[in-house]
């Protein structure tokens, strides 16, 4: 019997080394950990977004993440100048997967390498 729909998801990848992402995990401590997060093999931070309507608070746990959980580290931070950040939209968190259909977007962050590190 022929397959008559097409599997539409694709595979959660980071937009920055294009590697397959694990599921984002609550995690215990910091006052800013209200999202599930996680991070990537190349350095990258993540916080999910399930609604995408609290992109704001989403995206300061990202870049508070990057900055060592120091909050007046990450607002000092300059984008383009200390980190890139990316977005990975319509993502499903109950199957880890991305489809048409889904709300949840991924906010990332990668901090740049400073000159005198």
């Amino acid at each position: 019997m022929p397959k008559l729909f097409g599997d539409r998801t694709l595979p959660a990848l980071c937009p920055f080394c294009r590697a397959e992402i694990l599921p984002p995990a609550e995690v215990a401590g910091g006052q800013w950990y209200e999202f599930a997060c996680g991070c990537c093999p190349c350095g990258a931070v993540f916080a999910l977004d399930p609604t995408a309507r609290n992109g704001g608070a989403v995206f300061l746990q990202a870049l508070t993440m990057a900055a060592g959980d120091d909050l007046d580290r990450a607002m000092e931070l300059a984008e383009g100048v200390d980190y890139d950040c990316g977005y990975v939209h319509k993502y499903n968190p109950d199957l880890h997967r991305l489809e048409p259909h889904s709300f949840g977007t991924l906010y990332f962050i990668r901090l740049r390498a400073l000159a005198g590190d």
